[in-house]
C-alpha cells in the first residue's frame, strides 16, 4: 500500500469516526489504549431501566492504515454475556461471518457491524419480561392487526402487478394518525393525509430505476432542497402517487447546510427500523449537501434480512451518484478498486 491510499484510508477513518461520534455520542468511545482504537457499547434495552441484566454488549474496534481500502477493522466482542443468554461459539461464528460478509474493500463498515448485530442480538437474546408485559404485548398485537385489517382496501389474492418495474404489493396497512400542527419535523406519515403542500411547485424530482432483490423493488427518489419546507413539498408530491403512498416503506433522510454552515439533517424509517439512520449515515460519509432522498420499498414476501439495508443504501448513493451530489473524492476510490479487479 502506498502512501497515497494510505492518506486515503485515514481520511475516510477520520470521516466515519467523525460520524460514529455524532451519531453515538455516549455509546461510541476512544479506547486511550491505542490511538487507533475505539469502543461501542451496545445496549438493546437502555430505554428500560426496569430490567436487571439488560442485553449490552461491548465491542473494542481496532483501524489499521489499511483499512478500508484493503483489509477490514479488527474488532474483539469483550462480552460474555448478552443479558442473561451466554455469547457461545456458535454465536460469535454467526457474528463473525456476518460482518465479513458485510466488508466490501473501499467501503467504511462500523456503521453496518453495529446496525447489523443490532438485529442479530435483538433477533436472538429475548428480552426479559414481565408475565404482565407479556400479556399487555400479547392484547397491543391483537388490537393492531384488527385495526390492519379494518383498513385493507385490497384483496390479498390480487397480491401484486405482472409489470416488474411496477411491481408492488398493493395491500394497504396504513393507520392514519392526528398529527400536531406544531410538529414540524417532516415525516411520511404526517404527509400522508390532506395538505397543502402537493399544491405548491416541487423541485425537480430524479426517480431511479428499479432495483429488484428476491421480488422486493427498491427505488430512490432524489431531490435538492434548501429548507425543511422545501423536503415536505418534495414528499407531499411523491405521495400523491398511490404507488409510493401504498409502498410498504417510504425511507425518508435530508441534509441541508445553512447559511451560518451548520447541517440540518434528519431521517424517518417510516416503519423500517433503523433504516432512516442507516440512510442519513450513507448521507453523511458521502458529504452530500441540501439534498433529500426518498427510498421506496414495496415488500415482495420474501425476507431479505440485513440484505434490506445494502439494497436501501445502494439504490441511494446511486441516485445521489447519477444526479451529481457526490464528489469525486467519494468516488475515486471505486473506480480505482473496479481497475484492480479487471487486471
Amino acid at each position: 500500500m502506498n502512501q497515497e491510499q494510505e492518506s486515503e484510508n485515514r481520511q475516510l477513518q477520520d470521516e466515519e469516526i467523525m460520524a460514529l461520534e455524532a451519531i453515538y455520542p455516549e455509546a461510541f468511545q476512544k479506547d486511550e489504549s491505542s490511538p487507533d482504537a475505539y469502543t461501542y457499547t451496545l445496549n438493546l434495552d437502555e430505554d428500560d431501566d426496569t430490567i436487571r441484566s439488560p442485553r449490552k454488549v461491548v465491542l473494542r474496534f481496532f483501524l489499521p492504515p489499511t483499512y478500508p481500502n484493503q483489509d477490514m477493522p479488527v474488532y474483539e466482542i469483550s462480552s460474555i454475556y448478552c443479558g442473561t443468554k451466554k455469547l457461545d461459539d456458535a454465536m460469535l461464528d454467526s457474528i463473525d461471518a456476518g460482518f465479513h460478509s458485510l466488508f466490501q474493500p473501499t467501503q467504511v463498515v462500523l456503521f453496518e457491524w453495529i446496525s447489523w448485530l443490532h438485529d442479530y442480538l435483538e433477533e436472538n437474546v429475548e428480552k426479559q419480561v414481565t408475565e404482565e408485559e407479556q400479556e399487555q404485548e400479547k392484547m397491543a398485537e391483537t388490537m393492531s392487526q384488527l385495526q390492519i385489517e379494518e383498513e385493507e382496501e385490497y384483496d390479498e389474492n390480487e397480491s401484486y402487478d405482472y409489470n416488474p418495474e411496477d411491481y408492488y404489493k398493493k395491500k394497504d396497512t396504513l393507520v392514519h394518525e392526528k398529527e400536531d400542527e406544531s410538529h414540524d419535523r417532516p415525516t411520511v406519515r404526517s404527509l400522508m393525509g390532506p395538505n397543502n403542500y402537493h399544491t405548491e411547485e416541487p423541485p425537480s424530482i430524479f426517480t431511479s430505476e428499479a432495483l429488484v432483490d428476491r421480488k422486493s423493488i427498491f427505488v430512490a427518489h432524489v431531490a435538492k432542497v434548501h429548507s425543511i419546507h422545501d423536503v415536505k413539498v418534495v414528499l407531499a408530491h411523491l405521495l400523491q402517487n398511490k404507488k409510493i403512498a401504498r409502498a410498504t416503506h417510504n425511507i425518508l433522510a435530508y441534509r441541508i447546510t445553512m447559511p451560518d454552515g451548520k447541517v440540518l439533517q434528519d431521517n424517518d424509517d417510516d416503519g423500517e427500523s433503523a433504516a432512516g439512520g442507516r440512510l442519513s449515515h450513507l448521507m453523511q460519509i458521502l458529504e452530500v449537501e441540501n439534498v433529500v432522498v426518498v427510498v421506496t420499498r414495496w415488500f415482495g414476501g420474501i425476507h431479505l434480512g440485513p440484505d434490506r439495508f445494502k439494497d436501501i443504501n445502494n439504490v441511494a448513493r446511486t441516485a445521489l451518484n447519477e444526479c451529481g451530489f457526490i464528489s469525486e473524492k467519494h468516488t475515486k476510490g471505486n473506480e480505482n478498486n473496479k481497475h484492480k479487479k479487471k487486471k
